[in-house]
C-alpha cells in the first residue's frame, strides 16, 4: 500500500554492450521517479521489452551483432512499440548518422561522452510526454477515470497480487439511477456534470491503490485492494451519500439531485477470476436497481 501511494515510476531500458556504460547511464538516471533496467545482450531486446514494458529506450548504435539502427527498425516494425520513445547514444554526430538515425525511427540522439545534466533533461522531457500520451490513451476525457481496457489490465494484476498475499479484493459495479431521465429532463450538459462529479468523487474518496473506471455511459467500476465486504460497503455508502447531497443545475436553471446503485463482489468468496467477479457484481447491481435503486447489494 505504501508503494502504491508513491508517484508512479517511469521505466527506462538501457541497451549497451558495454557493462560500464550501462552502469553509468543507470546511475545517472535512477531516481524516485525513474527506474532503469540495464541490458547488454541486443538479441534479448524484444523479450525484455515484453517483460519490462519500458516508457523509453536508450540504445547504443555500435554493438556486436545487430546494430542500433537494425534494432530500432525491428522495434518500430512492431505495432505495440511504434509509440515507444527511442534515443540513440553514439560517438558519431555527422549528417549521415543523423539522417540514418531518424530514418531508422529514433526520436533523438545523445553524443558521447554524455553530459549527465543533458541526459537527464532529455530523458525527463521524453518521459513526461510519454506519461501524457499514456493518460490520454487510458483515461476517459469527461471523468478522468480509467477506460475499460487499462482498468481490466490493472484489475488482473491486483487480483493476482491479492491471491499471492491472501488479501481480499472488493469489486463494485456502480450505476447512476435514472440517468436517462436526467438527460431527458435536465439536458445532456447537466448529465455530463453528473458524470464529472462521479469522476471527482471516485478519484478523491478512494485510495491511490484502488482502481476506478468509467465502464461506459453512466456505469462505473471500482476495485478496492485489501478491502473486505464490510469495509468496501462502508466506502461505497459514504460515496453514495455524498453524491446524494450534491446539488446539480439543469439547462434551464432548475436544481436536482441524483443517486447511484451498486453491486458488490469480493474475492475470493465470490470468485477467483475477473470475469466471475464482474458478473456477480453486475447481477447484484441489477438486483439493487430492480428494488428501486439508491442501494448497495452484495
Amino acid at each position: 500500500m505504501v508503494s502504491a501511494r508513491r508517484p508512479e515510476r517511469s521505466r527506462v531500458l538501457v541497451l549497451d554492450d558495454d557493462p560500464e556504460a550501462v552502469r553509468a547511464l543507470s546511475a545517472a538516471l535512477t531516481s524516485q521517479l525513474v527506474e532503469v533496467v540495464g541490458l547488454e545482450d541486443p538479441y534479448r531486446l524484444v523479450d525484455v521489452l515484453a517483460e519490462q514494458r519500458p516508457d523509453l529506450l536508450l540504445l547504443d548504435v555500435e554493438m556486436p551483432g545487430p546494430s542500433g539502427f537494425d534494432l530500432c527498425r525491428i522495434v518500430r516494425s512492431m505495432p505495440e512499440w511504434q509509440g515507444l520513445h527511442i534515443l540513440f547514444i553514439t560517438a558519431h554526430t555527422g549528417v549521415e548518422f543523423r539522417v540514418a538515425a531518424f530514418q531508422a525511427g529514433a526520436d533523438d540522439y545523445l553524443a558521447k561522452p554524455v553530459m549527465r545534466e543533458e541526459l537527464r533533461a532529455r530523458v525527463q522531457s521524453r518521459l513526461e510526454r510519454a506519461r501524457l500520451a499514456r493518460e490520454r490513451a487510458e483515461r476517459d476525457v469527461l471523468t478522468g477515470l480509467l477506460l475499460r481496457r487499462p482498468f481490466l489490465e490493472g484489475l488482473r494484476a491486483r487480483l493476482a497480487e491479492a491471491q499471492r498475499t491472501g488479501r481480499p479484493l472488493s469489486l463494485g459495479f456502480l450505476d447512476v439511477d435514472r440517468f436517462k431521465k436526467v438527460n431527458d429532463t435536465h439536458g445532456h450538459l447537466a448529465g455530463d456534470r453528473v458524470l464529472m462529479q462521479m469522476g471527482r468523487l471516485l478519484t478523491s474518496r478512494f485510495r491511490k491503490e484502488d482502481l476506478r473506471c468509467r465502464w461506459g455511459g453512466e456505469e462505473f467500476v471500482v476495485a478496492l485492494m485489501g478491502a473486505p465486504a464490510e469495509g468496501a460497503r462502508d466506502i461505497l455508502a459514504r460515496t453514495a451519500a455524498e453524491l446524494a447531497r450534491a446539488d446539480f443545475e439543469g439547462d434551464k436553471g432548475e436544481h436536482f439531485r441524483v443517486t447511484f446503485s451498486a453491486g458488490l463482489a469480493v474475492a475470493p468468496q465470490d470468485g477467483a477470476d475477473v470475469e466471475t467477479l464482474l458478473r456477480v457484481a453486475d447481477e447484484r447491481l441489477y438486483r439493487a436497481k430492480a428494488q428501486g435503486g439508491n442501494r448497495i447489494e452484495g
